[in-house]
């Protein structure tokens, strides 16, 4: 469904209330409502923004639990309850089932439909169909995601960020590229076309997304019929609808329906570079690499914070916004007709249309939108004593803001119960019904104030230990989180076949028996390493596995301890050969082993044999030495008359043997039969020579 209903430019809130109200009305009927900037919101926090977001008319939340809550209007089944019953309160619901042992890592708020991703980097959608917005090749409505296969991304592929718009979803997959879903209309999937995709095929059955040659997403945020992306050089690529100058190129074009965003080229911001990005109805907000807050596209009621409702088409003419003196924005989000920030402080402003109190100033005026008024000009929203916003996110006609202490405060129009509030009412449009007397949403629980991103990576000195011998395993351990952390351990169990030995550790302790390393407290961007030394006392092939066991904060990206391989865990394989047997000895066979008698004297009886001869050795290589025995033999038929044996000797390069023979009891024997026999060695067989018959009479 492409909703494309006149513009609506509202008056100025000092024209009345009356005049006010009329106007959000023609809004809520005819303008197309939004997604809010998810977890592009934010560079710091981009994980806690993903744990929140509000859309046309309902808001979701991930608990600290990893539990999701969505509540306000059911149409369509956006809620994910089974049902189209609008929900009042944010923990009416209770849990929204996202899969069997499934839980939700981020989640996202369009139109009429929600998404998720989930712990096995898969994502879901649920709600309004058409268009294929959901992902699933067809525009059947989904009333539960427990319903839902995962989306086809591709073989092997996982998201790692998601963004949806009025009828559209994106996707970062785990590579970097970027894939678009439902309506094309405009361009805003980014295939330099208009068809839909997802409702009759899966977002795999297109290409990624051309964003310039080689280059790669790091955040993504999708406007009402637009969509930007922060790639990884911090340069903003935008494409779809352009009417109201929302892409920032300097025109009101339309990017994708023709021509690829990459064939676009990045948005001209001069020398600045993006952190987060947030797409709006007809505008878009941006946080840049100094900290300054800029917004750019249709300017009615304020909404781009420069004291006045001028449309600026170009990014690159549009000045820092006055946050306050010294101020600088660290998340921000772009709405249907109103824009927020949270400050380096912590402080939430927003300005724009102010209708319902949706700007949270306890009153229903605009801001921005006269000569000379600013987001400076008033006060933050009071979110009570000490308070801080830590994510941020604006829906069609509310608003949104998780606090440092883990509630949630909406405020802004209440229909259908999108406040969360158990009621209809709305909130921050007068003293009497302020932002701080509303209080935190009621949830069920708390969202995780903080994170604590651990990585953790291990290596070995070596792939293969032999049996006895030692290979040095280093376990090195990084907070990328924005929150310290305490109780951090490691677990690395020494599997059957490997000792652990010495460790060395950069901080806590580390126990061989059990393989436990208490790490202790890590602060954002903090490291640890451990290096222990293994041993093997068994051959065979053994995988080692450290993971982190334990954590007092959050992990935005993985769970301690559950096995699974995520980023907080990493295994090394250590072959442990076994003792090899000596190669078998290979016996050569002498060529000849020769045979020599005289017998002394010469004449009568022969008293004596004198016996000589030589042995061929083997050919081939290694050359062989002259070694063993050679055993000689007189013999009267087959009974030995005499016998002896001598040792080979070398003599010119030959070897050769003598031994004297005396024959007795030869009886009446005339002749006797002499040979020789090699006994052989360890490195030649045993070799006979001819016989020899000698007279002895």
């Amino acid at each position: 469904m492409v909703r494309t209903g006149p513009k609506v430019t509202k008056k100025s809130a000092h024209t009345g209330w009356l005049v006010r109200a009329l106007a959000a009305t023609a809004l809520l009927l005819l303008a197309a409502p939004m997604a809010s900037a998810e977890q592009a919101s934010s560079d710091l926090r981009r994980a806690q923004s993903g744990y929140l977001d509000a859309g046309d008319e309902h808001t979701c939340a991930i608990l600290a639990d990893r539990s999701t809550r969505c509540w306000g209007r059911g149409l369509a089944g956006r809620l994910g309850y089974g049902s189209e019953d609008n929900v009042l309160s944010g923990g009416g619901g209770g849990p929204v089932d996202v899969g069997a042992a499934r839980s939700a890592r981020a989640i996202v708020a369009g139109d009429f439909h929600t998404c998720a991703i989930l712990d096995d980097g898969s994502a879901r959608c649920w709600g309004f169909g058409a268009n294929g917005r959901l992902g699933y090749g067809n525009s059947a409505n989904v009333l539960s995601p427990a319903t839902a296969p995962a989306i086809d991304l591709g073989a092997g592929r996982t998201a790692t960020a998601i963004t949806a718009g009025a009828s559209h979803t994106c996707v970062i997959l785990d590579t970097g590229a970027v894939r678009c879903w439902g309506n094309g209309v405009s361009g805003r999937l980014g295939y330099g076309d208009q068809r839909s995709i997802g409702d009759d095929e899966t977002p795999a059955a297109v290409g990624t997304v051309d964003i310039g040659a080689g280059r790669t997403a790091v955040a993504i945020s999708a406007g009402d019929f637009h969509t930007c992306v922060v790639r990884d050089d911090a340069q903003l690529v935008c494409w779809g609808f352009g009417s109201g100058g929302q892409l920032g190129y300097g025109g009101t074009s339309d990017v994708g329906d023709d021509e690829t965003p990459g064939a676009a080229g990045p948005v001209n911001l001069g020398p600045r570079r993006v952190r987060a990005v947030s797409g709006g109805k007809g505008h878009t907000c941006a946080v840049l690499d100094d900290g300054s807050a800029r917004c750019w596209g249709f300017g009615a009621d304020g909404r781009l914070g420069y004291g006045g409702t001028a449309s600026i088409t170009s990014a690159v003419a549009a000045t820092s916004i006055n946050l306050g003196s010294g101020r600088t924005a660290v998340a921000i989000a772009a709405g249907e007709a109103h824009s927020c920030a949270i400050l380096d402080t912590g402080a939430v402003r927003c300005w724009g249309f102010g209708g319902n109190g949706r700007l949270g100033t306890g009153a229903t005026d605009s801001i921005g939108n006269d000569p000379g008024e600013t987001p400076a000009s008033v006060a933050p929203v009071d979110l009570g004593p000490g308070r801080m916003g830590r994510a941020l996110t604006v829906g069609f006609s509310h608003t949104c803001a998780l606090l440092d202490d883990g509630t949630v405060r909406c405020w802004g129009f209440g229909g259908s119960g999108r406040l969360g509030y158990g009621d209809e009412d709305s909130v921050g449009d007068s003293p009497a019904r302020s932002v701080l007397l509303a209080g935190p949403v009621p949830l069920g629980g708390a969202v995780a104030p903080t994170v604590a991103d651990l990585s953790l990576g291990l290596s070995a000195s070596a792939g293969s230990i032999p049996v006895g011998g030692a290979v040095s395993l280093t376990v090195s351990l990084v907070n990328r989180g924005p929150d310290a952390t305490d109780g951090v351990t490691v677990g690395m169990p020494a599997p059957a076949g490997l000792v652990y030995r010495a460790a060395t550790a950069s901080q806590g302790a580390f126990a061989g028996p059990t393989g436990l390393w208490s790490v202790g407290a890590l602060p954002p961007g903090g490291s640890a390493a451990l290096t222990v030394s293994v041993t093997a006392d068994s051959p065979g092939t053994r995988t080692v596995a450290a993971e982190v066991a334990s954590s007092a904060v959050l992990d935005p990206t993985s769970t301690p301890g559950n096995g699974a391989p995520e980023d907080d865990r990493a295994a090394v394989t250590l072959v442990v050969p076994g003792i090899a047997a000596p190669a078998p000895t290979v016996r050569r066979l002498p060529r000849k082993l020769g045979v020599k008698v005289v017998r002394v004297p010469r004449r009568g009886l022969a008293k004596q044999l004198v016996v000589t001869g030589a042995l061929t050795l083997p050919a081939g290589t290694p050359r062989l030495r002259c070694a063993g025995k050679v055993r000689v033999r007189a013999l009267v038929g087959k009974r030995a008359v005499a016998s002896s044996t001598v040792a080979l000797r070398a003599r010119r390069g030959t070897c050769v043997y003598a031994r004297t023979l005396r024959p007795k009891k030869t009886g009446s024997a005339r002749v006797v039969r002499v040979n020789a026999t090699f006994l052989g060695t360890a490195l030649m067989r045993p070799r006979a020579s001819k016989a020899v018959q000698v007279r002895i009479r």
